[in-house]
């Protein structure tokens, strides 16, 4: 029989009437594990497959080294690179790591034609610290056996301010322990990422594997020849961005530089281990554009002088080629451009002979 509703006057609307049972839909129904369940013998071997290629592709691809010993890039600079590609060139007799300064200024095989002291390696990348030098270093040594070690040490390098902080950069080089033994807070998301980059290779070389994917377009492809130095493209020295640069720099390094500062310390403790593993060790100073001098002269004197004070302290020998390259050599405030780094480079060389002999 048809259900009725009256409304009376004053009384409250009616509420809608609920369908019967049998008309609502059931959570049985709308689940997908009966999906599963009947076709579970097509599902279980499909998802095993997958599985079995996945492992090959894993083993075949990734453990076994074919991807590093037939990867190309686009562009060193960054550390996940310059370690696959050391693990390509483990000849380096002689390793300059440091920040971009060192990337952009020292080509190894004009070192190395110049002092003939054997082939280099530059694994420096831009915005490298003394705490991201130290460790990259002593992830190189698991590729490379060098005769020498030149650490670039610049003067913010000293700051007396200066503090580890995390970054993208830090991910690459430390481990989420490393990273909060320097005071980090504990990142559990870093500690999963972490994780999975150990199960999976192709997830722990997803960089790589971009930077492969990019060599491949036209042009894109870098040269291994240049055993990891970069020439930045483009210029920019002119007046106003010449004193931007330099505005940036006071605001970044606004500390006072120091032989005692906290990055001093990390470079200290470099050294100590790197003669430990009877290894020697050199400081470069990078050359810097003369207008930095000329707007912000009293931090870079005294960095100057920081930075020296740290090598005869740790009785350090000191590569200063300042004085090889000229205003026209700057691409930008701190950088060089190519005939700058040849000019700096054959300098080094110069240098390396009686630091290294034959």
């Amino acid at each position: 029989m048809a259900q009725t509703q009256v409304l009376h006057e004053g009384s409250a609307l009616p509420r809608p009437l609920r369908p019967a049972v049998a008309d609502r839909p059931s959570a049985v129904a709308s689940s997908p594990w009966p999906i599963f369940r009947a076709n579970a013998r097509s599902i279980g071997p499909a998802i095993a497959t997958c599985l079995v290629i996945l492992v090959a592709i894993e083993l075949a691809v990734f453990r076994s080294g074919f991807f590093i010993s037939n990867l190309r890039v686009s562009s060193p600079d960054f550390p996940t690179a310059k370690l696959a590609l050391a693990a390509r060139m483990p000849d380096a007799r002689v390793l300059y790591v440091g920040d971009s300064t060192v990337l952009t200024g020292v080509a190894p095989q004009a070192v190395a034609a110049t002092c003939e002291c054997g082939p280099g390696f530059n694994a420096a990348f831009a915005a490298s610290n003394p705490w991201l030098t130290s460790a990259m270093t002593r992830r190189l040594l698991a590729y490379e056996h060098p005769a020498l070690v030149v650490i670039g040490v610049a003067p913010w390098d000293v700051e007396s301010g200066a503090v580890f902080s995390d970054s993208e950069l830090a991910h690459e080089v430390l481990s989420p322990a490393e990273s909060a033994a320097l005071g980090t807070p504990l990142d559990l998301a870093a500690r999963i990422d972490a994780l999975f980059a150990q199960v999976s290779s192709a997830y722990g070389q997803r960089l790589l594997i971009k930077e492969w994917l990019a060599s491949l377009m036209p042009n894109e492809r870098y040269d291994e020849a240049q055993r990891g130095y970069y020439a930045v493209p483009g210029s920019a020295s002119g007046v106003t961005q010449l004193a931007a640069e330099v505005v940036r720099m006071k605001a970044v390094h606004p500390g006072d530089p120091t032989v005692s500062g906290p990055g001093a310390a990390v470079t200290r403790s470099l050294i100590a281990e790197l003669r430990a593993r009877g290894i020697a060790v050199a400081i470069l100073v990078p050359p810097i554009h003369p207008a930095a001098y000329e707007q912000n002269g009293a931090f870079l004197e005294r960095g100057d002088a920081a930075v020296r004070a740290l090598a005869i302290e740790e009785r350090v020998p000191v590569i200063d080629c300042r004085s090889a390259v000229s205003i026209d050599d700057f691409r930008d405030l701190l950088h060089l451009r190519e005939s700058g780094a040849q000019k700096q480079s054959a300098c080094v060389g110069d240098q390396l002979q009686m630091l290294l002999p034959n």
